[in-house]
């Protein structure tokens, strides 16, 4: 099936006279001074062409989230910052001083999808029957998933959202009706809302733009589990990633081969690694559709990071932090190790030259300017202009568009899991998750995984053969030989019958292991902020914790915006 996803917006468009005047800011949402929004009435959406047109234009209208997405998650985290080449804009969200007038704050096209959204939901005819088949029921779902998602990254946000169930007609008159909901309350709320539509039929369109459109959906039990996961429920939020892993059959790969360009280490000439995400390959859960028209939208993201002109970059404190991970080698299928070497090949890697290969970032030279740049976005699934050409990044040498970012990958759903295992009371489990892989021989092995902490739940059975091939995530980075490392990286007194250490102390060390390796796998991709501000939660300390993390980039300012960010009004976009 080929078609093209600014048609889809025109077709939409017909249906839906989005006169959208609305919010200007999360906290003064449809402050305006218009008061209507037209819907063309009657119409029902009772065909499924009707149904993939609508989520079609919905999926056009998530295009202008992507960069919102990716900077609000990492400009105020602990892995980028903004350099002095960027526009003001950028430099008030890194350093939290986020003005009334930037851009960045107007949450209107959030809600622009929401009420698309809730148009999609009031008038799709979901008792349509074809062969005893509901035909709507996977698009009705997914719209609501989607709706859920952008409602949810308002709470993550603002803090509070105006919740709206119903296609806004006229907005000054129907705002008093809309009732203001925290991010617990909104949580629990989106939870019930997704529930009945667990184990419902996968989307898959083919082809639209070029692009497989199975990987632009949503799934459920994905989001089901990152809410449960923020209430602190974490069975249910381990059982919700089982299930996605289950039934998707989802495992971690020693090597991303079909994923990442192949280099080799400094060193050790012999052993490759990998680096650089493309879109196309079974490591992508699910993605943001960022860029469909090389008219339409533009490649912002390649153009601040990886630009000699860089207005976003790593944080000095991150590329010191993975220069000093351990990098373990070794032979897979033997129980030692071959070498050790300082450095997280996700950060970049040195080849036996010395020549530097970026990975997430490296630090390189670009029309002559040396510095550290952020590679991972040019590592994407992108695809050149013909005979186009960018004039704010002639670094490149030519027009790029980024076709996609990751929203979901197999290492989050993995690292999500091990965050809510470790929860549980499980830190063996969660700790084997980054340095073993979960499989039989893993879950069987007394010596990696206690067995005390099989206790029959479901999300507990990675014996079948479906997992067989599971490694831990930190093979990724450091080395196979990582799961044969019994000095370096283990969890302390694990296996001392009198250990001075108590489960939480477990339960923490671990959790500090599973940050650490969510910004080695996911660094850029728009979630650290608010996996910081989650783990928080799970400590008891919130923000404290988050604060002192984020602070560290700040050198020898880090202890006043330590402070700065205990204040709530810092961290949401009131």
């Amino acid at each position: 099936m080929k078609m093209n996803i600014k048609n889809m917006k025109t077709v939409w468009g017909a249906w839906i006279c989005l006169g959208l005047f609305v919010p200007t800011a999360c906290s003064d949402m449809f402050e305006t001074d218009s008061t209507s929004v037209v819907f063309e009435s009657g119409n029902r959406l009772d065909s499924p062409n009707d149904s993939l047109y609508s989520i079609m234009g919905i999926l056009a209208q998530i295009q202008r989230l992507g960069d919102r997405y990716v900077l609000m998650g990492e400009l105020r985290g602990d892995l980028m910052e903004a350099t002095a080449n960027a526009d003001v804009d950028l430099q008030e969200i890194s350093r939290f001083e986020v003005s009334a007038s930037n851009p960045y704050k107007m949450m209107n096209d959030y809600y622009q999808v929401i009420n698309n959204c809730n148009y999609a939901i009031a008038h799709m005819d979901t008792t349509l029957v074809d062969y005893e088949d509901k035909v709507m029921i996977p698009e009705f779902a997914q719209i609501k998933v989607i709706r859920a998602w952008t409602y949810w990254q308002l709470a993550l946000l603002c803090g509070e959202v105006s919740w709206i169930e119903t296609p806004v007609l006229d907005l000054e008159a129907s705002l008093k009706d809309y009732p203001q909901k925290n991010q617990e309350q909104l949580a629990e709320l989106l939870i019930e809302d997704l529930k009945p539509y667990i184990g419902v039929r996968d989307l898959n369109y083919g082809s639209v733009d070029g692009l497989n459109l199975d990987k632009v959906f949503i799934p459920v039990d994905m989001l089901l589990g990152d809410l449960y996961l923020f209430l602190n429920q974490y069975a249910d939020a381990a059982t919700a990633y089982y299930r996605l892993i289950k039934e998707r059959e989802l495992t971690v790969t020693a090597m991303y081969r079909n994923a990442w360009l192949d280099i080799s280490r400094k060193g050790f000439s012999y052993f490759m690694h990998t680096s650089g995400l493309s879109y196309a390959t079974n490591e992508v859960v699910s993605s943001l559709v960022y860029s469909s028209n090389p008219k339409d939208y533009h490649p912002l993201l390649l153009r601040w990071s990886y630009n000699d002109k860089a207005f976003i970059a790593p944080a000095q404190s991150f590329v010191e932090d993975m220069a000093e991970a351990l990098y373990v080698v070794g032979v897979e299928g033997k129980p030692t190790v071959s070498g050790y070497c300082d450095g997280d090949l996700r950060g970049q890697a040195v080849l036996s030259g010395g020549s530097v290969i970026a990975s997430a970032y490296g630090l390189m030279t670009l029309n002559n300017v040396a510095a550290t740049y952020i590679c991972k976005f040019s590592n994407m699934d992108k695809t050149i202009v013909t005979g186009g050409s960018d004039p704010e990044n002639e670094a490149l040498g030519g027009l790029y568009l980024q076709r996609t970012l990751p929203l979901y990958r197999v290492s989050h759903v993995y690292l999500r899991l091990a965050e809510a295992l470790n929860r549980l009371g499980k830190p063996t489990m969660a700790f084997a998750v980054l340095k073993y892989g979960l499989n039989a021989t893993t879950i069987e092995n007394p010596n990696r995984v206690k067995q005390s902490e099989r206790k029959g739940e479901i999300y507990t059975d990675f014996t079948e053969d479906i997992f067989a091939d599971n490694v831990g995530t930190a093979t990724r980075g450091r080395g196979n030989g990582i799961p044969y490392d019994n000095e370096f990286y283990i969890i302390p007194d694990f296996n001392t019958e009198t250990s001075a250490g108590t489960l939480e102390d477990s339960i923490l060390f671990v959790e500090d292991r599973i940050v650490d390796e969510m910004a080695a796998e996911t660094c850029f991709e728009g979630n650290r902020f608010f996996d910081l501000l989650r783990v928080a939660r799970h400590r008891n300390q919130y923000p404290a914790y988050m604060a002192k993390k984020v602070s560290e980039r700040f050198g020898e300012n880090a202890e006043r915006m330590e402070q700065a960010l205990m204040e709530e009004e810092r961290w949401y976009l009131k």
